[in-house]
């Protein structure tokens, strides 16, 4: 996967967590913009990009996440081209 596709990579994953259309979603979204971002889906969220992107999250890394493109910084991070 390339650098390009990176970005939507991450898109598209929260997207399908979260049910969505990854053309709906965009790095400006989070909880308090997106209905569908229960507590329950964060926690969804947070397994799936460990798993994809074999990192592990502090509970303080993730806890209040605003955004998606915080989600990206905090991946980053740890190394994630994301």
């Amino acid at each position: 996967m390339t650098a390009l596709q990176e970005p939507a990579r991450l898109l598209t994953l929260v997207a399908e967590v979260l049910d969505l259309d990854p053309a709906a979603v965009t790095d400006e979204d989070g909880p308090a913009t997106l209905p569908e971002w229960t507590s329950l889906r964060h926690l969804q969220l947070v397994v799936t990009l460990e798993e994809i992107y074999q990192v592990s999250f502090a509970y303080e890394e993730v806890r209040n996440v605003p955004s998606i493109g915080r989600l990206r910084t905090v991946l980053r991070a740890k190394g994630v081209a994301a």
